[in-house]
């Protein structure tokens, strides 16, 4: 599969690189700046590296509450970080603008990146309201933007939200494979960091043949049962320091995350 070619590894680990709030965020720190902001973006990158990650998902994640419809400041602000520390990242890497897929491949085209993840279908209600996905218009753009090649990571049912018309994830699967073709699929728990339904990731598995990745509530202790059902994952609040979402990375968890992850690896 694709995954050996990019990652180096059938079944990466992905780890998240969560940028602190940016400008016009509720939460950013206008004393803090920008500056600020890198800091700690350095300082969470070379954990990661050092912790020995496959993959790295750069994401806005503490621009909570998400917009459907991002700031360009944003994406400014998301591309000068990413290229301040572009040298120093020595592993594939991805970009997610939450929630906006149109500025998301807007991002991976100005950084290069080599995946994406990101909502690209379906309708939705949950905390953020209505969420309806444009997909024609996002799959056109993808195209425009001259992101045709890269790598697509795409969500069956986004964490803290509900299909508007229930489906068996059988049939989501199905179709979304049949509409985009992502290179990826991934499964969700309801909330940042709680655990996935693994049955899930079975289910979706039977109905395509595209890769199954388990998005969030990874876990050192879980990671291996994780992986010998899903194809791949992607890990954030575990690898802070005491598992706390907004705490820096912690390399020895990261380290610890992926002793168990080869081991588990090397026994399948």
């Amino acid at each position: 599969m694709w995954m050996k070619e990019l990652f180096g590894t059938d079944k990466p680990v992905i780890g998240m690189m969560h940028l602190m709030a940016l400008p016009t965020d509720p939460k950013y720190d206008p004393e803090g700046g920008i500056q600020k902001v890198l800091k700690r973006a350095r300082a969470d990158l070379h954990a990661i590296q050092e912790g020995g990650i496959d993959g790295i998902l750069f994401c806005n994640e503490y621009s909570i509450p998400y917009l459907e419809d991002v700031r360009p400041v944003t994406i400014a602000c998301m591309a000068r970080i990413i290229g301040e520390l572009r040298s120093e990242i020595r592993v594939p890497f991805g970009v997610d603008v939450a929630s906006d897929a149109m500025k998301t491949y807007d991002l991976a085209a100005a950084v290069e990146a080599d995946f994406i993840r990101e909502t690209l279908s379906g309708a939705y209600a949950g905390n953020d309201g209505i969420a309806d996905v444009k997909m024609g218009e996002i799959e056109r753009h993808r195209i425009e933007v001259g992101c045709r090649n890269i790598k697509t990571l795409a969500t069956l049912v986004p964490e803290g939200a509900r299909q508007i018309a229930e489906r068996p994830i059988e049939e989501v699967a199905k179709t979304v494979t049949f509409s985009l073709a992502p290179s990826a699929l991934l499964v969700y728990g309801a909330t940042a960091g709680s655990s996935i339904d693994t049955s899930l990731v079975t289910r979706a598995k039977k109905a395509t043949d595209i890769p199954i990745f388990a998005s969030n509530g990874v876990k050192a202790e879980t990671v291996a049962s994780i992986l010998s059902t899903a194809d791949g994952c992607v890990v954030g609040t575990w690898m802070k320091q005491e598992g706390k979402f907004y705490n820096p990375v912690d390399s020895r968890r990261v380290a610890e995350l992926m002793k168990n992850a080869k081991e588990a690896r090397g026994n399948l």
